[in-house]
């Protein structure tokens, strides 16, 4: 399902880093100010708000309190640099569902907002289809995916170690490969960005990224 989430954030790197982030989870529509958050919220529904609690025209906490008297009860996500024990219970109780601390990873804001952007790893719909609508098959298939990813990602470290495109493309031929019959749909995102530029430090390093992630939530 493709969802609308509105960013709040005046810092452009910080607005650039989590609307790509949450790119996958659907449309990221991203603002400078509380005054544009709240234009935006009269004229549209959002699926999701994120907004930076620290922002030149006002505080992110009496924005979202004035948000909810005016009837809107979509859920809203925090961003701060300060954030202790006190400050979260204090943005919990004005009506956030949950508050996250910056700088923060983007496996850990994909994992922090799962429960309203849904699983970034996996595409169960393609892969069932492949395979004729077999649940049982598809978890053998993903768990001996999950098992050889450890390998293949050491083999495609040696081969991008030695600049040696040749063998870097091989074992992404492969990969790309698995994560079409298993869903691993993030991975296959990022393995099809490396295999334009296998030599790409930047791109490699999503692939690792989204290889952990994978790994991660095998269990």
């Amino acid at each position: 399902m493709s969802l609308t989430v509105l960013l709040v954030e005046d810092d452009p790197a910080s607005r650039e880093f989590v609307a790509a982030t949450l790119a996958f989870a659907g449309r990221v529509e991203a603002v400078r100010s509380l005054a544009e958050a709240g234009s935006r919220c009269a004229e549209m529904h959002f699926d999701l708000l994120v907004v930076d609690v620290s922002l030149p025209d006002g505080e992110g906490d009496a924005w979202l309190a004035r948000q909810r008297a005016l009837g809107n009860r979509t859920p809203a996500v925090a961003l701060t640099a300060e954030l202790d024990g006190d400050r979260r219970r204090r943005l919990m109780a004005c009506g956030f569902a949950e508050a996250l601390g910056k700088p923060i990873t983007a496996p850990a804001l994909r994992a922090a907002l799962r429960p309203w952007l849904g699983d970034a790893n996996w595409e169960d719909g393609h892969a069932l289809a492949a395979l004729g609508g077999a649940q049982d098959t598809l978890a053998r298939m993903r768990a001996l995916f999950l098992a050889e990813l450890p390998t293949q990602r050491g083999r495609l470290e040696a081969a991008l170690h030695a600049s040696d495109e040749a063998a870097a493309r091989a074992v992404l031929h492969q990969l790309k490969a698995g994560c079409a019959f298993v869903g691993a749909r993030a991975l296959a995102d990022a393995v099809e960005a490396l295999h334009r530029d296998p030599l790409s430090a930047a791109c490699a390093g999503t692939v690792y990224d989204r290889m952990a992630e994978a790994l991660a939530g095998r269990g």
